[in-house]
């Protein structure tokens, strides 16, 4: 019974410590400041929208380039990359360490890109389908990157927040928690 007590006060400690160096880097770390902190996604929505978006891929004939503009650790891509090799898939993460988690998890598909900088810098021309899990503070400037740099017929797929100058074509919702949910499908 100690040993439980003594795991979870180290338990405790560690997300105490982990909580100080995001405040930490909130005020030191330009990035922090600019862009949300990484949160996974998870639940039925990121199920949804892999069958969504593997449905496109399967019906094209000719190679199509994925986009995950703030991809995180690319579990989505890798999942997509492995399912669909004759695909093209880019993943775009400002935050180094998200970065390296995901080239080395990514180290042996051959069609995917990984690139460690800010997704407002990249232009999104090539892609096919964007795929992005963003918080609210950077959807309007997002849309406006998607309507001025993407070219006809590109899908968007947004989960959990919806942009708000983009023409909605499909939402499902999926919401069982207050935090996280819903699809939201637009194309140009």
């Amino acid at each position: 019974m100690i040993w439980l007590a003594i795991l979870l006060e180290v338990v405790l400690l560690g997300l105490a410590l982990w909580l100080c160096l995001v405040i930490g880097k909130l005020f030191f770390v330009k990035g922090y400041r600019d862009y949300p902190p990484f949160v996974p996604s998870f639940g039925q929505t990121k199920k949804l929208e892999f069958a969504k978006i593997s449905k496109l891929l399967q019906k094209s004939s000719v190679p199509l380039t994925v986009l995950d503009p703030g991809c995180g650790t690319a579990d989505l891509l890798i999942k997509l990359a492995k399912a669909f090799p004759q695909h093209s898939f880019v993943g775009i993460e400002w935050n180094k360490g998200l970065y390296e988690t995901a080239k080395f998890k990514s180290r042996k598909l051959t069609n995917v890109t990984l690139l460690c900088q800010d997704m407002f810098d990249y232009s999104f021309v090539k892609a096919d389908i964007i795929v992005c899990f963003l918080m609210a503070p950077l959807m309007e400037r997002f849309g406006e990157k998607i309507k001025s740099e993407c070219k006809k017929g590109v899908v968007v797929f947004s989960n959990t927040f919806s942009i708000p100058n983009l023409p909605l074509t499909e939402e499902i919702k999926t919401r069982k928690f207050l935090l996280f949910g819903n699809l939201y499908i637009y194309k140009l």
